[in-house]
């Protein structure tokens, strides 16, 4: 009975973790959009909220499985020390990020509940899953490299294609291809990895959608605009982007809030993974828009306006880098390793951000000062709450007497 009682608690505190997931990382596929001036902060928040809940419910449980069953051998513990597990590796990784957001500084919630994990999966020596644990490290240090690096690429790509007139026809057509591309891949794996249809059936449900949706979108942007010129098209880029970044957030982050509660939650009432999966996601979705309507101008001031000078066209490509590597490393993965990567989207966005400004302007582009404090917290994090994890785990336990 009192290990329901704290799982209870825990399910709370999972909602709390979502709700910080909002408060700090909003910032991500916000930033960009907001900090150019194509968007309020109310706009781009309430974007974030309907297309990273989007992305977390029908993605989302791809990544579950890697901050669950990926880190720690789960199965081979018992109810009671992975429910105090769970609880502790919430709570901790809360924590710490609530301190971080107080201070504005955009940490990944990703590294916190990593961290959380092994610290009681390091106390309670449950068997570590290592090479899974490696793949995630790896993750973590490639995304923001690879995002500076591709944010800095499509900025010249688009400097260099507007260096020249582009006809109304050419920006449509651009749009159209865009968004084609990123609904065919969002509704190619929604359809074979979350509704377990057969690969052509997937093909072909992901064809006809993709059209129909960039249609439509063209045929609205016609009609609104009339001529689509630059100042339009890099608008409508950054919007886009907003919410493909969104998405993509939503179906990689949503783990860090409800992933360490799905063997648990299963365990205690007997729903199939996915279903629990299911479950938990709609639980993150609620608590990452609350969060995100609260406190999430706090990191958002810091990224949007002090960590370089963003522009529409800059903007654009750091929103699109950032979207981009999080989609790509929550994607492929799962078709070869068969579960996603969950990879920090704060350093991907930040990498990007870095990325633009070192290619508008090089390194007087980016805010030394801003930029070495938010990396300083980014070194700090998964040591921190390892340890708080790991004191919170003796704790408990103690007084439960496991």
């Amino acid at each position: 009975m009192l290990e329901l009682v704290i799982y209870g608690v825990g399910l709370a505190l999972s909602f709390y973790i979502a709700w910080c997931l909002g408060a700090n990382d909003a910032a991500n596929p916000t930033d960009c959009a907001v900090g150019a001036g194509a968007l309020s902060m109310r706009k781009a928040i309430t974007l974030f909220a309907i297309f990273a809940a989007a992305g977390g419910i029908l993605l989302g449980p791809m990544v579950m499985k890697t901050v669950d069953r990926g880190l720690v051998d789960r199965e081979s513990l018992s109810l009671e020390v992975l429910t105090v597990g769970s609880f502790t590796a919430c709570l901790s990784a809360g924590i710490w990020i609530t301190l971080c957001t107080y201070k504005g500084m955009p940490v990944s919630t990703t590294h916190s509940i990593i961290g959380g994990v092994i610290g009681f999966g390091l106390i309670s020596s449950a068997p570590m899953r290592w090479s899974n644990l490696y793949l995630v490290i790896v993750s973590l240090i490639i995304s923001p490299v690879l995002a500076l690096v591709m944010a800095a690429g499509l900025y010249l790509f688009l400097k260099n294609y507007f260096s020249r007139e582009r006809t109304e026809r050419a920006n449509l057509a651009l749009i159209f291809l865009l968004v084609f591309t990123l609904a065919f891949s969002a509704v190619l794996m929604i359809s074979y990895q979350t509704l377990g249809l057969g690969p052509f059936v997937s093909v072909l449900v992901a064809l006809s959608v993709a059209l129909v949706f960039s249609s439509i979108l063209a045929y609205v942007l016609r009609a609104r605009y009339g001529r689509l010129g630059v100042s339009n098209f890099l608008y409508v880029l950054l919007i886009i982007g907003l919410c493909f970044s969104a998405f993509s957030f939503g179906a990689n982050d949503m783990a860090n809030a409800t992933g360490v509660f799905v063997t648990p939650t299963q365990k205690i009432t007997g729903n199939p993974t996915f279903g629990t999966m299911l479950l938990l996601s709609l639980l993150g979705s609620a608590g990452i828009a609350l969060g995100a309507f609260t406190w999430g101008y706090k990191v958002l001031e810091v990224t949007a306006y002090k960590v370089t000078r963003l522009d529409t066209l800059n903007g654009a490509a750091a929103e699109y880098a950032n979207a981009i590597v999080v989609f790509l490393f929550t994607v492929l993965p799962s078709l070869f390793f068969g579960f996603g990567l969950p990879i920090s989207t704060t350093h991907a966005s930040v990498g990007s951000l870095i990325g633009v400004g070192l290619a508008t302007r090089g390194l007087a582009g980016v805010s030394r000062g801003v930029t070495g404090k938010i990396i300083l917290f980014w070194i700090l994090t998964i040591p921190a709450v390892i340890l708080i994890s790991m004191s919170l785990f003796w704790l408990i336990s103690k007084m439960m007497g496991i």
